[in-house]
């Protein structure tokens, strides 16, 4: 109210002062023209707008005085509407300021908003961190209960598949030692005194004294047979380390290489020492597990016989190379120990092949196989010690026996099978290689092998 009543006395003051102000500014601009004036005529002079004194007012014309007149209007106008723009100025001001001061009022509360919602934002984000180190904590602390756990069991399961192997090794052994002592005991009715023979070096002036600890192995190299074979190595092994292990060979031509490849391994890896020995014949696959055992035997005429690797392929030339490349990496990876056991190269060694025999087909004696380090001992004789089983009693035939149709028979061992063809031919069927990668080496002159 007291700007309000300020500035309306401000504008009358202005508007009652500007006549006489009006009527200086006239004397003063009259005055001027006549001091600056020469000496001549006043008839000379130029008509101008100036304002004159009052004095001399009367000596203006009409239209002199009337632009005087019209000047002082305009100039009064110019103040009266700077004193009209002044009090709208001030009267808008005046309006404003309650807008103003709102706004401020509003700003601060804004910002006093601002800021208590920060400082609960910051109170919720400091709870919220403190909560998931909290969850990160506890998920940490179960995490670790349950991984303990978990290892608690899984020692728990393996003590007891432990306790299981173990339970089961001492049922199978005890199983085998009453098997064991109920024919020992009706051998004795046929040979008294008769008893298996462990020996740690089972070669004994030129006698090769075979204990127990014996392994069959016969026929076709297939991966029934390497199951045979491994896991017989592994519970002899479990069963005494001190006493070898014998793989006895009657004949063998061969056959997979990734199976010779997992008896090899088992042999090399065997805490027993395991002995190979060939009685009849051994080829491909079979004479590289008898070379490369740490000890083997055979007699003077048994026949050993390294070649190259083969394999039963079809399909394009593409195929074919490919097979062909893959079975002799094969052959490189198998053979090679073998040629640097006999002091010599494997391209030397295949090179032999050929020179021996045309076909690539390198056999030889056992005594000669002894000289090219095929086989470690040529010997005269061997003892099964542990050979005590009665033979079986013969049955009288009857009197017209009726031939009877013969199913096709599969050894137990290699999962062979024993066929016939359409013309009337027996032969063997292989079984398929389960192995892609699996590849044939053996020794089959006469075809009697056969790939399913």
């Amino acid at each position: 109210m007291h700007l309000r009543t300020s500035l309306r006395v401000l504008a009358l003051a202005v508007l009652a002062v500007a006549p006489g102000f009006a009527q200086q500014t006239k004397a003063k601009r009259a005055a001027a023209p006549a001091a600056d004036a020469p000496a001549a005529p006043v008839a000379a002079q130029p008509v101008t707008s100036a304002p004159a004194a009052p004095a001399q007012r009367d000596e203006l014309t009409p239209e002199q005085k009337a632009g005087l007149k019209e000047a002082d209007r305009m100039r009064i106008e110019k103040a009266r509407i700077d004193a009209e723009l002044a009090l709208a100025e001030a009267k808008r001001s005046e309006e404003l300021a309650p807008l103003q001061a709102e706004v401020a009022r509003l700003t601060a509360e804004r910002a006093l908003r601002l800021a208590k919602a920060s400082a609960e934002a910051a109170a919720l984000e400091d709870e919220r961190a403190k909560l998931e180190r909290q969850a990160g904590l506890e998920a940490a602390r179960s995490s670790a209960r349950l991984t303990e756990r978990s290892n608690k069991i899984r020692e728990l399961e393996a003590e007891a598949k432990q306790l299981q192997l173990e339970s089961a090794n001492t049922v199978t052994r005890l199983s085998n030692e009453i098997q064991r002592f109920q024919k020992e005991e009706e051998a004795r009715k046929v040979a008294t005194k008769a008893k298996p023979k462990y020996l740690k070096d089972p070669l004994v002036d030129g006698v090769l004294y075979i204990s127990d600890r014996r392994i069959a192995f016969n026929g076709a190299v297939t991966e029934q047979l390497a199951d045979y074979v491994c896991t017989r190595i592994a519970f002899y092994n479990n069963q005494s380390s001190e006493f070898p292990i014998f793989i006895v060979v009657d004949n063998s031509p061969g056959g997979s290489v990734a199976a010779g490849y997992q008896i090899q391994k088992a042999m090399a890896t065997s805490k027993a020492p395991v002995h190979v020995v060939v009685k009849g014949f051994a080829a491909s696959m079979t004479a590289v597990i008898c070379t490369l055992a740490e000890r083997s035997y055979c007699y003077p005429n048994t026949i050993l016989l390294h070649h190259q690797a083969s394999n039963v392929v079809r399909g394009n030339m593409t195929v074919l190379k490919e097979q062909i490349d893959f079975t002799n990496q094969w052959f490189e990876r198998l053979a090679t120990p073998v040629a640097k056991k006999m002091g010599i190269s494997l391209q030397d060694f295949v090179k032999q092949m050929y020179s021996n025999d045309s076909t690539g087909d390198w056999s030889a004696f056992g005594d000669k196989a002894k000289e090219l380090k095929w086989v470690d001992n040529v010997i005269e004789r061997i003892e099964e010690t542990a050979v005590l089983d009665l033979l079986p009693v013969p049955v009288a035939p009857s009197a017209m026996p009726m031939p009877l149709p013969q199913p096709p028979t599969r050894t137990e061992i290699s999962g062979v099978s024993t066929r016939v063809d359409d013309k009337g031919r027996p032969y063997f069927e292989l079984p398929a290689l389960a192995n892609p990668f699996d590849a044939w080496w053996l020794y089959d002159p006469q075809g009697l092998y056969r790939a399913r």
